[in-house]
């Protein structure tokens, strides 16, 4: 299947070539030359000047905006920071500045456009730029000082233009106010649905071939002259109420999205706009007074649609949609609390909720916890507080009552917090009958005690308290920090995978909650809910670092032996599983907490290559973020790279030259570099002594009036060619091929390959002598997965040659290579 960007290119093809097409005339060329379409053809925009037109067909905007100008009147903070507002004056033409071709003038100097949302705010820092004097359709970023270069003024106009050379932004000494632009305007508007800028100019453009190619005024003076509607993102014909479109289209979205009646989608988009503009009057720190509802909503259309709400889903959806979008939760209460008294009764349970659940989110926990349960006191089938409180009930310990109340709101037993439950639910004790004393002391009968109440220990509680503390991360704004390392964790995941293997990894989690900070602040907001001891064991957590790891010993089937490698300490983990999987002598990177009375490993286990330890030492030392934690950790699942004897990575390289004087670049060549001679004609090669052995790093050939060069690396080959510039100022460069080679993992034989020894005794006997010669020179190497020692000096270390062991004993034994035992022999080990 064709990919998204090699679509684009092929999609620009057809647009330069046949001019503006449908995207069914696009799709079906596509497939007629056989290219599967991957997406639909607008994600083209994202790699491709490509826009589409009020009609729905695409155009190739660069041919569109060719000897194009478009003005804008200056402002004094313009002036002021070198920037030109986007929006609606340059809309049409900077959006070519979303491309790499137009990220500079066409004399080379930067620009780009800035905007106040997309990760601009280091720029902007720099030079001092409040967002706020730009719109939400960002701003065209000049170098600083070119305003004041083109000695203009406040009001005057300045005109960005398409030459043949690129971007061009100079000052527009007047305007041609001759052309009736806005009539034509209106007339490539949609009369049904607003139109963007950039479309309607775009198709003004194709229909008049001389519009915009001298100098017009503004587009927001257009605009306004012709009488029509505009916002940041579109323009409509006069009278039109775009306010009420997109109500109308948001409406239709929910209610599509969700699955929602139109009048409950309604409903929801005016609670959620409620909710966002008392968040707008909390973040300007104008409160309304008392309990009314703020005045930009009208108080009796939102009390009726808020008796919608009776509906639990759509208190859900509320909820999703303000707090989970970043609205204050604070809002959300105070709205919950306005409508409570004034909505049907079957409303009040979901405004009571939606008030616990904004205190929640607010850390205030034990207060939350009393509204859902006077909620449950106000409706004891509401499913979202019956959900809730199961959460509170696991956090204090109590499997029976969240198991109960999952029951009761309905939720599957497959439900992970239902089976999490189940796990850690307490058996009766089979030597108390049930009306015995209760095993407490209390004087009273089990039944009447302890029956149904009995707690695991301690130790078979430890994963119990480890999911309380992912549950918290899973229904709080930490989940943006685990979304990004889960990305990171998941680099070289199999992208046709159902299901990669980062989709259930521990690593993720574990290192939000520890690295992350994400545990700390679980025990400070829900540490009052959990029983006594288990705040006690996550007390200590927190004072425990992952950490590098030996293996000592292993006890299959039950635990294992480690050696901390920073501070020496030795604990036997309680472990099944891996230790059914590692072996003695095994590096291992892992998080060993208390569970009472043992240590249990979590946040899973990371193998270590020997070359690995220090510098991870390293990184743990200095208290690494979360997401450079799971960088290095992820290397391991990276695909083998192929690279030369100096380091470099793999890649065919070829060069030619043009040669002016034959006879004097020959005599250069012989100057520089080693010839031999090949099938009769020389041979340039540049050479290095690596490894006490000499390795050939580029081939020079010369054929008439071309030199031809070959390298197997960027880097050698940009060094043969900076060595030729000195060499020969006139040689010109005629070609630069550099291909890479392809993954390691896409590379197989045709024919099964095993390595063996050569059938010639000669030829065997040259070989072992080679490899003796090879093995004698690597014993006094400096190895970097000995850091820097020589096998020699880390086999003479008692504290080093357990590394030098490991290391031969990675060794593959193939034939041909180098012999661990005659090594072995040679260190004395």
């Amino acid at each position: 299947m064709t990919d998204l960007a090699e679509t684009a290119d092929l999609v620009s093809r057809l647009l330069i070539t046949h001019g503006p097409l449908a995207t069914d005339e696009i799709v079906s060329r596509l497939r007629a030359d056989g290219v599967a379409v991957p997406a639909p053809v607008v994600q083209v925009e994202m790699f491709a000047p490509v826009g589409e037109l009020v009609d729905g067909r695409w155009a190739w905007l660069p041919a569109v905006l060719a000897g194009r100008v478009f003005t804008h009147r200056l402002t004094a903070e313009e002036l002021t920071h070198d920037l030109l507002t986007v929006s609606p004056d340059l809309d049409a033409i900077t959006r070519l500045c979303e491309y790499p071709q137009y990220e500079a003038l066409a004399d080379g100097t930067p620009l780009r456009v800035v905007m106040d949302d997309y990760d601009d705010d280091d720029v902007l820092d720099e030079r001092g730029i409040p967002p706020t004097i730009f719109g939400e359709g960002g701003a065209l970023l000049l170098p600083s000082g070119a305003l004041s270069e083109m000695a203009v003024s406040v009001g005057d106009i300045v005109g960005v233009r398409l030459s043949d050379a690129g971007l061009v932004v100079e000052r527009v000494p007047a305007v041609d106010t001759s052309t009736d632009v806005a009539a034509t305007l209106t007339a490539a508007l949609n009369p049904d649905s607003p139109t963007s800028p950039d479309s309607a100019v775009w198709t003004m453009c194709l229909e008049s071939p001389t519009l915009f190619t001298s100098p017009l005024p503004p587009l927001a003076d257009i605009i306004a002259d012709a009488g029509l509607q505009h916002d940041v993102s579109c323009i409509a014909p006069p009278g039109f109420d775009i306010p009420s479109w997109r109500s109308g289209v948001q409406s239709e979205f929910l209610a599509q999205h969700y699955g929602l009646a139109v009048s409950d989608a309604v409903a929801l988009q005016t609670l959620v706009g409620a909710c966002e503009q008392l968040d707008g009057a909390f973040a300007a720190a104008d409160l309304p007074d008392g309990d009314s509802l703020p005045d930009l909503a009208h108080q009796e259309d939102l009390v009726d649609v808020g008796s919608a709400l009776s509906n639990p889903l759509l208190a859900v959806l509320v909820l999703d949609e303000t707090v989970g979008h970043g609205v204050d939760p604070a809002a959300l209460a105070r709205l919950a609390e306005m409508l409570e008294p004034r909505v049907s009764r079957g409303a009040k349970t979901a405004c009571r909720w939606l008030r616990a659940a904004a205190l929640e989110h607010m850390g205030d926990v034990e207060d939350a916890e009393r509204e859902y349960l006077a909620a449950e006191s106000m409706d004891t089938e509401f499913w979202p507080t019956l959900l809730d409180l199961a959460r509170f009930a696991s956090d204090r310990g109590d499997a029976e009552r969240g198991l109960a109340l999952l029951r009761r709101a309905g939720a599957e037993e497959d439900d992970p917090l239902f089976q999490l439950l189940l796990k850690h639910r307490a058996t009766p004790r089979a030597d108390v009958g049930r009306n015995d004393a209760c095993w407490c002391g209390s004087g009273r009968k089990y039944k009447k005690c302890h029956l149904g109440n009995d707690q695991l220990p301690l130790r078979d509680r430890a994963a119990w308290l480890y999911s309380k503390a992912c549950q918290h991360v899973f229904h709080s704004p930490w989940t943006e920090l685990l979304d990004e390392v889960t990305d990171v964790r998941g680099e070289y995941d199999d992208p046709e995978a159902l299901e990669p293997p980062s989709f259930d990894d521990p690593l993720p989690i574990d290192v939000v909650l520890f690295e992350g900070g994400a545990f700390g602040d679980f025990l400070a907001k829900r540490g009052a809910l959990l029983p006594d001891d288990e705040r006690l064991l996550a007390e200590q957590w927190l004072l425990v670092d992952r950490s590098v790891f030996e293996v000592e010993q292993v006890h299959r089937g039950r635990s294992v032996t480690v050696r901390d490698v920073r501070t020496g300490d030795v604990d036997e983990v309680a472990e099944r599983v891996a230790s059914g999987q590692l072996k003695a002598g095994q590096l291992i990177c892992a998080r060993v907490l208390p569970i009472g009375d043992g240590v249990q490993f979590f946040g899973g286990i990371e193998p270590l290559a020997l070359h690995d330890r220090n510098p991870l030492v390293e990184l743990l030392d200095s208290e690494p973020d979360p997401v450079e934690l799971v960088e290095f950790l992820t290397r391991r699942f990276a695909p083998p790279t192929l690279v030369n004897t100096e380091g470099d990575l793999l890649m065919m390289c070829e060069a030619t030259f043009r040669i002016k004087d034959a006879a004097r670049l020959v005599t250069a060549l012989d100057d520089a570099f080693d010839r031999i001679t090949a099938d009769g004609s020389p041979v340039w090669c540049d050479q290095v002594t690596n490894q006490g052995m000499e390795r050939v790093r580029a081939t020079m050939t010369v054929d008439a009036d071309t030199l031809t060069v070959t390298t197997n690396s960027e880097a050698q080959m940009d060094r043969v060619l900076e060595s030729l510039s000195r060499l020969d100022a006139s040689l010109s460069l005629t070609s630069d091929t550099r291909t890479p080679l392809d993954d390691f993992r896409k590379l197989s034989p045709t024919t099964p390959s095993t390595a063996t020894e050569p059938d010639d005794p000669e030829v065997a006997a040259a070989l072992d002598v080679v490899v003796r010669g090879y093995e004698a020179a690597w014993l006094d190497q400096r190895i970097p997965a000995l850091d820097g020692y020589t096998p020699r000096q880390a086999a003479a270390d008692p504290t080093r040659r357990g590394d030098v062991v490991k290391l031969l004993d990675g060794f593959p034994g193939l034939p041909g290579g180098m012999n661990a035992d005659r090594l072995r022999t040679a260190l004395g080990l």
